[in-house]
């Protein structure tokens, strides 16, 4: 098949200019709303009200952890929630934005478009509205935040609902649902390096009963970076419809679709072949500007819910994702010659398309027993993970460009390829029978007991352009249990000391000298923490020890086989604080310790599990909203992102990347105009500090973090 040379730049530049249309005008569709619901006939008299809609928290509810909305209090796991308050303060635009301010999470970039996200030491997975998604989150690039509500994250093994995934904890993205009155809002944004954004954002009833919703949202992004070349040009387009087809019964559905064009997308510099970092200008990007990458990500998830009177609720969740990825592509293959001054490019193209099938089927509700009420939920959830590909430069011997001057891409030539050469497909199918039981034993104790049985397979096959095989058989599980137990302790009526157990496993399908096929690997924490809820729910705190061990791992019996002989120990502590402390203040405060290292292997035991991410890190923020006086209006917020030292190479020290600790200082300021109108200013890196987001090997991903910006937001509502 002809190599792919798919272009949507036209289309973004239009859903910008679109964009920007309809919020110039938001005045008159708010009027014209006005009209529609207003007596044709009997006209009331003006009424100026001066209230303020109340500001919303950042102390939210969570459904990661049990499907249905609890308190983080109500949790035997450390939960954090990114609120859309949040989101806006701080101008965040993508999950990854999202997620450099959870506590206890690092983001490791891959490229301009995707990242890859740790906690404890592990990978992060990923749910969408409670719908699990193994393999779904790093190294794939995911929606805007335009789309959703709020961003959960649950760190640790989350098994339960989750099956097989990750064993760093669970993200689970909240789509934004149709509201029952009318609202409208939408800005604009500039920032630094021809930085510009749109969004739009329209919610109601379609019906005079509100029985049929709708939410519509549009947001587009053209852009450059701090770094050379790279361009990226994305829009998104989402809409949701709900329906209450009785009282006790409502329907959903939602489609999205995401378009993103990114010129010589950035992966970070090389080193020098001896190990050691560069000493180069921050916007040095050394990747030819022929470069080329797209995503375009089509989402479609429908719902339905039943509620009984007895308090018992039946849902089902399809989810169906199909996500295409082109890349061309010179990357760097080789340090860079300290004498020679030159490396080495590899060219390559591929096409990659990757489609999820996902059904979540699951009833909750009360059970009396004993005189006393417990909350009982059982489920069933399906997924079926397709990538095919085709693809052209992946066999040796590789198409090489050697002995390039560095800072010269100019030099490397542009890969033309007619037709690919390698094709192939892997399928990972995953099902399982879950369940879950809090037990309110007496009125300060419950007791919260699950389990989980799964069944697992993955299996791949080559295809045209490649020789067409048979499908192999990768890894396989059937009938896989994993347990969870949790105890919560109400010590008062503002805080809950807890105790819990959880697990998850990931299969592998080396070979035993036997013949037999290894024991999956398993995450197996033991987690005791302290939870605080104060001021009526508006202020949150927790605090949390772990240890965390990773069994079974495979080693090589030094025959050619391997045996289940592995164990990774991840060990820490963390707190939080969110929420409002008092009127006109809101933050949200974390620190996390973390310690990783091999406790069994044959090679590394004793030695760190991975360099990556810090011992220790902080977010804070915080701000102070002004009501009344001579600042009404205005809004202040500061924040301080913190990392202890990272490294990457290997333990000679020559060789060694190392960078000490660092904090990153960002602040906004916003002053309401009127009731609709808002100007806002984010900084960023306000002291300009030099760091690194990824120290990576000597060919690639050692990434600068942004140097100081700013971003300068028009924001409407109605």
């Amino acid at each position: 098949m002809k190599a792919s040379t798919k272009k949507v730049g036209t289309t973004s530049v239009r859903c910008l200019s679109l964009g920007l249309a309809l919020a110039a005008a938001f005045p008159v569709m708010a009027q014209s709303a006005d009209q529609e619901t207003a007596e044709p006939v009997r006209r009331l008299p003006r009424i100026d009200v001066s209230a303020e809609a109340p500001r919303p928290s950042y102390a939210r509810e969570a459904t990661i952890a049990g499907k249905e909305p609890l308190a983080p209090r109500e949790i035997a796991n450390s939960v954090s929630v990114i609120s859309s308050q949040r989101i806006e303060d701080q101008g965040l635009q993508t999950v990854a934005d999202a997620l450099n301010q959870v506590t206890g999470v690092t983001v490791i970039s891959n490229d301009t478009t995707q990242s890859q996200y740790l906690s404890r030491g592990y990978s992060l997975g990923v749910a969408y509205d409670g719908i699990p998604a193994r393999g779904s989150l790093n190294g794939l690039q995911q929606f805007d935040l335009s789309m959703y509500e709020q961003v959960e994250v649950l760190r640790g093994p989350s098994g339960l609902f989750m099956g097989s995934n990750e064993l760093g904890g669970v993200v689970n993205l909240v789509r934004k649902r149709a509201l029952r009155n009318f609202a409208m809002s939408g800005s604009v944004s500039a920032g630094s390096w021809d930085n510009y954004r749109t969004d739009i954002d329209i919610t109601g009833p379609l019906n005079e009963a509100g029985t049929l919703r709708a939410r519509a949202v549009l947001s587009a992004t053209d852009r450059h970076y701090f770094y050379d070349t790279t361009a990226t040009r994305k829009w998104l387009a989402y809409g949701t419809l709900d329906w209450d087809i009785t009282p006790s019964t409502t329907a959903s559905l939602a489609v999205a679709v995401q378009d993103d064009d990114t010129t010589a997308s950035y992966s970070g510099l090389p080193a020098w072949k001896t190990g050691e970092l560069l000493d180069v200008s921050r916007r040095s990007n050394p990747l030819p500007d022929w470069n080329h990458q797209t995503w375009r990500t089509n989402d479609v998830v429908a719902e339905l819910e039943h509620r009984l009177d007895n308090g018992w609720s039946f849902k089902g969740k399809l989810n169906r994702r199909e996500q295409h990825q082109f890349f061309k592509e010179a990357f760097f293959w080789t340090g860079v010659d300290p004498v020679a001054q030159s490396l080495d490019y590899r060219r390559r193209v591929g096409d990659f398309d990757y489609t999820r099938d996902a059904v979540d089927i699951y009833a909750s509700g009360p059970v009396p027993l004993f005189g006393r009420t417990h909350q009982a939920l059982v489920g069933f959830n399906y997924e079926r993970y397709r990538n095919e590909y085709e693809r052209w430069g992946w066999q040796r011997p590789y198409d090489m460009e050697e002995g390039v001057p560095f800072g010269r891409p100019d030099l490397v030539s542009e890969l033309n390829v007619d037709q690919y050469d390698q094709g192939g497909i892997e399928e990972t199918t995953q099902r399982g029978l879950y369940g879950q039981m809090r037990l309110s034993l007496t009125d300060p104790l419950t007791v919260v007991l699950g389990g989980r049985l799964s069944w697992y397979n993955n299996k791949s096959r080559n295809v045209a352009p490649s020789q067409r095989t048979e499908w192999s058989q990768g890894a396989r599980e059937s009938s896989q249990f994993t347990p969870y137990a949790a105890v919560l302790f109400d010590l008062t009526n503002e805080l809950t000391l807890y105790g819990s157990y959880s697990n998850i496993f990931v299969p592998q399908a080396q070979l035993r000298a036997d013949g037999s096929v290894l024991d999956p690997r398993e995450g197996r924490q033991i987690e005791l923490g302290l939870k605080g809820e104060f001021l009526d729910g508006q202020l949150q705190a927790s605090t949390a020890v772990y240890d965390l061990r990773d069994v079974n791992r495979s080693q090589s019996d030094g025959n050619g086989y391997a045996l289940n002989a592995g164990e990774v120990s991840s060990k820490g502590w963390e707190f939080e604080i969110v929420g409002r402390p008092a009127p006109g203040y809101e933050v949200q405060l974390g620190y996390a310790y973390s310690r990783v290292k091999y406790l069994k292997d044959k090679n590394n035991e004793g030695l760190p599990f991975q360099t990556w991410e810090p011992k220790h890190s902080a977010r804070l923020w915080g701000l102070r909203s002004f009501s009344e006086g001579a600042l009404d209006g205005l809004t202040l917020g500061v924040g301080v992102n913190i990392a202890s030292s990272s490294s990457a190479g290997s333990s000679d020290a020559s060789a060694m990347r190392r960078q000490g600790g660092y904090a990153i200082t960002n602040a906004m300021a916003s002053y309401r105009l009127n009731r609709q109108v808002t100007v806002q200013f984010n900084a960023n890196n306000l002291f300009d500090r030099t760091y690194y987001t990824r120290l990576g090997g000597t060919n690639s991903y050692n990434t600068y973090g942004a140097p100081r910006n700013f971003m300068l937001t028009l924001r409407a509502q109605y």
